[in-house]
């Protein structure tokens, strides 16, 4: 857990839309033509709910290609320590979804997903990186 005024990035994962569980295969079934990366945090109290602003910076490497997939990546998510994040024990918490649409080209490929939480002033700081996964054109 952290400090009172810290905040930590605790999951990033891929999974099949809807489901909740991780999943190195996200679009497999079907193939789908979308699946959803899910980020998970906690705060401090009382940063958790103190409106300060942070950026969420969300990229998606395509690690057969050696470079970052724009198609894939939410990129930079301008956010709040506000009601997103939720009261549990003495911390906030979020959980958070972003759809992810899958484009042509990637069969086969295998990605992994990074994030960074950087607070205005650069008090806060966290990354982390997702499981590996692999993905099949739609």
């Amino acid at each position: 857990m952290p400090e009172a005024n810290n905040a930590e990035v605790t999951r990033l994962s891929t999974s099949e839309t809807g489901v909740d569980a991780q999943n190195n295969e996200p679009n497999s079934d079907g193939p789908a033509a979308a699946y959803d990366l899910r980020l998970e945090g906690v705060a401090g109290d009382p940063l958790g709910n103190s409106g300060a602003n942070y950026t969420l910076q969300i990229d998606c490497i395509d690690e057969s290609l050696s470079e970052r997939n724009n198609d894939l990546s939410p990129g930079t998510v301008p956010q709040a320590f506000d009601g997103r994040w939720v009261k549990v024990g003495d911390d906030f918490k979020t959980e958070q979804t972003f759809p992810i649409t899958v484009p042509a080209g990637v069969q086969g490929h295998m990605f992994r997903y990074v994030a960074t939480l950087v607070s205005v002033n650069g008090d806060v700081i966290s990354f982390i990186e997702s499981n590996k996964f692999v993905l099949l054109d739609p």
